[in-house]
Formats: C-alpha cells, sequence, structure tokens
C-alpha cells in the first residue's frame, strides 16, 4: 500500500515538474512582461502592449510592466496576488480548456489594482484632478481608464 502511495506521488510530482517546464514556469517569478504572454491566449494584449506607451524603454528598461501595473507593490501582497493568478490560470488552461475566453478581461480585483497602480505611478498628475479613488460611490466612479483605454492595452479591461 505503501509502494503505492510512493509511485503515485512520483507520478504526480512528475506530471507537475512537466506542466511547470512546459509552462515556461521559472519565467513568471520575473517582472518580464514576456512572461505574461507564454499562453497564446494573450498574444493580443501583448502586442497591444508593445505598441502602447508604457512598453516604450528608457535606459533598457520599459516604463511599466505588466506587472508594475496588474500587480501590487507591496513584497507580500505581490507574491500572494502571483500565487493567486497563477493557480487560477494553471487550473484554467488544465481544466476548463473549453471555456477559456478568445481573450481573457480584467476582474474587478485586477481592475482596482490597475486604478491604485496608475494612481500611485501618476500622482504628480492626478492630484490637481478630480481623484476618483475617493468618490464614495466606488460603482460609478470614473477610472483611469475610462479615458485612457488605450494606454496599457486595448483588450480585456
Amino acid at each position: 500500500m505503501f509502494s503505492i502511495f510512493l509511485v503515485l506521488l512520483f507520478v504526480l510530482f512528475a506530471l507537475g515538474f512537466y506542466t511547470f517546464y512546459n509552462a515556461k514556469g521559472i519565467s513568471y517569478f520575473s517582472n518580464a512582461s514576456e512572461a505574461c504572454n507564454n499562453c497564446h491566449i494573450m498574444n493580443d494584449v501583448y502586442a497591444d502592449y508593445l505598441k502602447a506607451p508604457h512598453s516604450k524603454k528608457i535606459a533598457g528598461e520599459p516604463r511599466a510592466s505588466c506587472n508594475d501595473c496588474h500587480l501590487p507593490h507591496s513584497f507580500v501582497d505581490k507574491w500572494i496576488a502571483k500565487a493567486e493568478s497563477g493557480v487560477g490560470h494553471a487550473y484554467a488552461f488544465t481544466f476548463k480548456l473549453n471555456d477559456l475566453p478568445t481573450n481573457l478581461s480584467a476582474n474587478e480585483k485586477s481592475k482596482a489594482m490597475v486604478q491604485d497602480n496608475c494612481v500611485r505611478c501618476h500622482a504628480d498628475y492626478v492630484g490637481v484632478v478630480i481623484n476618483a479613488t475617493t468618490n464614495p460611490h466606488k460603482d460609478n466612479t470614473l477610472k483611469c481608464v475610462s479615458c485612457h483605454a488605450g494606454v496599457g492595452h486595448k483588450r480585456g479591461f
């Protein structure tokens, strides 16, 4: 009985390693936007990003990477969000292939992170405009991407 458990554990580990290797799993530990394009479902979004102002390089680095806009910036919160996203994507791409959309859309949590990051990075500019993040009617507030929709990418928001 114990040997069957060990064999099953080894098979599970081997399948997990194989999947992680084929999915270029190590790349997700980086801050490189190219990692977000590992999956074909992100091709259009990544192509849009490369044409948008945030991808333009200054001193060899893009103005903003995917992580700069889509993840929290505190160390712990960033890695928790990466883990949640990674597990969710791994599950969907493994068990829900028939249900995947042609293009992904941001969920409410991701939209909130993007808004927070817009305001954080552009605080000098947005300090002199109406701050939509302080509006008590959050469901009807104007978001940065309402007017600046193509700054990061055109699809999925």
